[in-house]
C-alpha cells in the first residue's frame, strides 16, 4: 500500500545537496541532492534505497549496500577512494536505516548515528574534520537521521539535533559557527528534512523551517536567511527539502516553495516563490531533488523540473515547468542530484545522470527511461 507521505519526509530518510553558496550546475565536479529520499523494498532484497548526490544507499540482509562516486570514501567500502562504483557493492556494515547526504552519509544501527565519507565541515559528527572512508560510530542516540549537503539533522527524545555546516545558520542554533559534535537546537518536531543549506520540520501539523533563503525557500514570505527555527504557518502532512527549493503535502495535493529556475515547482513558469502554493497535482508522494521532482499519483511516477540528464524519465532531456505522467509504475520513488530511483513490486529501476555509475546498471551512460537494475545475490 502506497504510504501517504513524502518519501523519506516523515520518515527522516535523506536529502542531499551540495553546501555550494548558489548550487552551480557542474556535475563533475559534483553539487548535491535529495533530498530525504528512500525507495522502500521487500526485506529479503535490496530495499529502503537513499539517493545522495551521485551515490547511493541501500539495506539487503541487514548490511549496508551502496553504488556510484566515491571521492571521499563515501561509499563505506573498506577505505577505497576515487573508486566509483557502477555495480551494488556490500559494505559489510549493519545497519537500521541508511541515509546518502552530498558526499556523507549517516546510518542507524543499534539506537546510535554512524557515518562515513566527507568531513571538511564535520558533518559526521566525530569531533573533527577528518574524512572518514569507514563507517564509524558517533555516539549520538537517535530515533531518525536526516542529511543535507553538508549538514545533518537528527530526531531525539522529541527534538531537533543538528551538525556540520552551518554557513547559513541552518543547523538552527542561533548563530553561523559549524559544529562538529551533534547539539540540541531544543526544536520539537515530529519529523525532519535536511535541504542544500536550509531544513524543514514538521510540528504540531505546520511547516517549521531554517537556514539559507535567496529563494524565498524558507517559505516564509520573504528573503532573509534564518538561524533559528520559526513557523510558516503552512499545514502539512509531510515535507521534502529539494536543492533550493521544498515540496510539501497538504491534503492531497503538492505545494511548493523557493527556487524556480527549471520549473520545478510544477507551477507552469520558472518564478521563484517565497510562499507555499498549490500546485493542484494530487500525489501520495513526492520526492525533492536538487533541481527536479518525482511523486506517486495512482501507481506512477509523475515528475516535473530540470530534465538535462533525462532524469524526469519521459524519454527526453526538455525540462518541464508542470507535472507530468512518465507511465511508469512505482510502489515508491527516490530523487537523487540529476537522477532517481523508483521500486515496483520486487523490481528496482533507475534514470538520469549516470556519470559515476551511481544508476548501479554496470555502465556510466545515462538513460531517459526508467531503467531496470540488477542486483547480485
Amino acid at each position: 500500500m502506497l504510504k501517504k507521505h513524502l518519501i523519506g519526509g516523515a520518515i527522516a530518510a535523506a536529502l542531499s545537496f551540495s553546501a555550494l553558496a548558489d548550487y552551480t550546475f557542474r556535475v563533475p565536479a559534483g553539487v548535491g541532492f535529495s533530498p530525504e529520499n528512500i525507495v522502500e523494498s521487500a526485506p529479503e532484497g535490496l530495499h529502503s534505497i537513499s539517493c545522495g548526490h551521485l551515490h547511493c544507499y541501500g539495506l539487503k540482509s541487514g548490511s549496508i549496500w551502496s553504488v556510484g562516486r566515491n571521492q571521499y570514501g563515501q561509499l563505506g567500502r573498506n577505505g577505497a577512494t576515487n573508486t566509483s562504483q557502477s555495480t551494488w557493492g556490500d559494505t559489510g556494515q549493519p545497519a537500521d536505516s541508511v541515509i546518502a547526504g552530498d558526499e556523507h552519509g549517516y546510518a542507524l544501527h543499534n539506537g546510535t548515528i554512524w557515518s562515513v565519507g566527507r568531513n571538511q565541515y564535520g558533518q559526521l559528527g566525530r569531533n573533527g574534520t577528518t574524512t572518514q572512508t569507514t563507517w564509524g560510530d558517533t555516539g549520538q542516540p537517535a530515533n531518525s537521521v536526516s542529511a543535507g549537503a553538508h549538514h545533518g539533522y537528527a530526531l531525539h527524545n522529541g527534538t531537533i539535533w543538528s551538525v556540520g555546516f552551518n554557513g547559513y545558520g541552518q543547523l538552527g542554533r542561533n548563530g553561523t559557527t559549524q559544529q562538529t559534535t551533534w547539539g540540541d537546537t531544543g526544536q520539537p518536531a515530529d519529523s525532519v528534512s535536511a535541504g542544500g543549506n536550509h531544513g524543514y520540520a514538521l510540528h504540531n501539523g505546520t511547516i517549521w523551517s531554517v537556514g539559507r533563503n535567496q529563494y524565498g525557500q524558507l517559505g516564509r514570505n520573504g528573503t532573509t536567511t534564518q538561524t533559528t527555527w520559526g513557523n510558516t504557518g503552512q499545514p502539512a502532512n509531510s515535507v521534502s527539502a529539494g536543492g533550493n527549493h521544498g515540496y510539501a503535502l497538504s491534503g492531497d495535493t503538492i505545494w511548493s516553495v523557493g527556487y524556480n529556475g527549471f520549473g520545478q515547482l510544477g507551477r507552469n513558469g520558472t518564478t521563484q516563490q517565497t510562499t507555499w502554493g498549490d500546485t493542484g497535482q494530487p500525489a501520495d508522494s513526492v520526492s525533492a531533488g536538487v533541481y527536479h521532482g518525482y511523486a506517486l499519483h495512482n501507481g506512477t511516477i509523475w515528475s516535473v523540473g530540470h530534465n538535462g540528464f533525462g532524469q524526469l524519465g519521459r524519454n527526453g532531456t526538455a525540462q518541464q515547468t508542470t507535472w507530468g505522467n512518465t507511465g511508469q509504475p512505482a510502489d515508491s520513488v527516490s530523487a537523487g542530484a540529476y537522477y532517481g530511483y523508483a521500486l515496483s513490486g520486487d523490481t528496482i529501476w533507475s534514470v538520469g545522470y549516470n556519470g559515476y555509475g551511481q544508476l548501479g546498471l554496470g555502465d556510466q551512460t545515462s538513460r531517459s527511461t526508467f531503467t531496470e537494475v540488477t542486483i547480485s545475490e
